[in-house]
């Protein structure tokens, strides 16, 4: 193999790391003096227009990062409500059945009870009646336990008491739903007369629970409806999740083009006239840093230079082994062409003694006439 490879590959790997040094050097340059021109100066053109760049992309990760604060916080704050609103449709799911049952005791207190406009008079009727039925089927029921006689016998005597057991359920059930329903009408009608004893007590359980409910109903409309603009807003500009990852790829993305806009500015104080731009920044730290990554240039350049060199060794070596095997290819051919000279010469020796024996024979044949 040849060694040139080697050292122009040695040379690459020197030039590679002398220019990442140097990058590191301006790098790092470009930061500091993008933090000292933030403090106000006069700058040239080109100079100001990095500066300009680096801000409107600063200002872009700020604003990304206030609105995912906001995402982030509107999205704590529908949680919350979403908290709240679960816990008090829970609370209002138990309250229900409270209200449904103080209702039940407060409507059998108010049957026994006598209004002067006597709202509950059509109640009481349907309580009579389900009364006397209840009484009838537990009254036959009680017979049907009485009863004696065989086995079948028996056995209808226990059908008949499974169906009037029923119908006592049945009836008894449908009692609890006219006292609950008796309940729920004193609140609609609110009879003017005053209440005592165990119907008073019911009649407050039952107006505690209602206010509690009716309370809760007027915080879930509140709570909804503003979970509803919430959920709206996230609805027309897509979730929140999507859009803080989308943010967050976004800041990603900036923050790594400040390196490049600090690498920039960090080559324009390089330059001769890019110094005088930022004169009013640099100090002899700062120059030093711009020696250090002069030094580095100088050896880019120089090893540059000696890859040039190696590469055109290399290349000359290579022109002069194909002009030697075109020569090698020039001179087989001119063999060829000698070779073939003299097969031609051979043949047209043979065409001579050809045509001059066809003289001979026609020699012959003039003789012979």
């Amino acid at each position: 193999m040849d060694e040139r490879k080697s050292i122009i590959r040695e040379l690459e790997d020197k030039k590679r790391a002398d220019t990442e040094a140097r990058s590191r050097l301006l790098e790092g340059l470009g930061e500091t003096l993008i933090q000292k021109m933030e403090e106000g100066g006069s700058f040239s053109e080109s100079a100001g227009g990095i500066l300009a760049e680096y801000r409107a992309r600063r200002n872009e990760i700020a604003a990304a990062a206030d609105t995912i604060k906001s995402l982030e916080a509107e999205s704590l704050r529908l949680k919350e409500m979403e908290d709240s609103i679960s816990a008090k449709e829970g609370e209002t799911s138990r309250l229900t059945k409270d209200f449904a049952e103080a209702c039940t005791t407060l409507g059998k207190a108010l049957l026994a009870v006598q209004f002067s406009d006597d709202f509950a008079a059509a109640y009481r009727q349907q309580e009579d009646t389900l009364l006397s039925k209840i009484e009838d089927q537990e009254q036959k029921a009680r017979e049907l336990e009485e009863r004696e006689g065989g086995v079948l016998a028996w056995l209808g005597k226990n059908a008949q008491m499974a169906v009037s057991k029923a119908l006592v359920l049945k009836n008894r059930s449908a009692l609890q739903r006219v006292y609950r329903s008796a309940g729920e009408q004193f609140f609609v009608t609110k009879p003017s007369d005053t209440l005592e004893g165990e119907a008073a007590t019911a009649a407050g359980n039952a107006e505690d629970i209602k206010r509690r409910l009716d309370s809760l109903a007027d915080d879930l409309v509140i709570l909804k409806g503003e979970r509803k603009k919430i959920t709206d807003t996230f609805g027309a500009e897509g979730s929140p999740s999507r859009r803080i990852s989308a943010l967050q790829k976004r800041m990603a993305v900036v923050k790594d083009e400040f390196p490049g806009l600090y690498l920039k500015l960090g080559s324009l104080a390089t330059k001769s006239e890019g110094k005088e731009a930022l004169v009013s920044v640099l100090n002899e730290e700062n120059r030093a840093v711009l020696e250090r990554a002069a030094f580095h240039q100088t050896s880019i350049e120089e090893r540059e230079q000696k890859i040039k060199k190696v590469k055109a060794s290399i290349s000359i070596d290579n022109e002069k082994a194909e002009i030697e095997k075109i020569k090698k290819a020039i001179a087989n051919q001119r063999h060829k062409i000698a070779a073939a000279n003299e097969e031609i010469s051979v043949l047209e020796k043979q065409i001579d003694e050809a045509e001059q024996n066809i003289e001979g024979l026609k020699a012959v044949l003039e003789e012979s006439e």
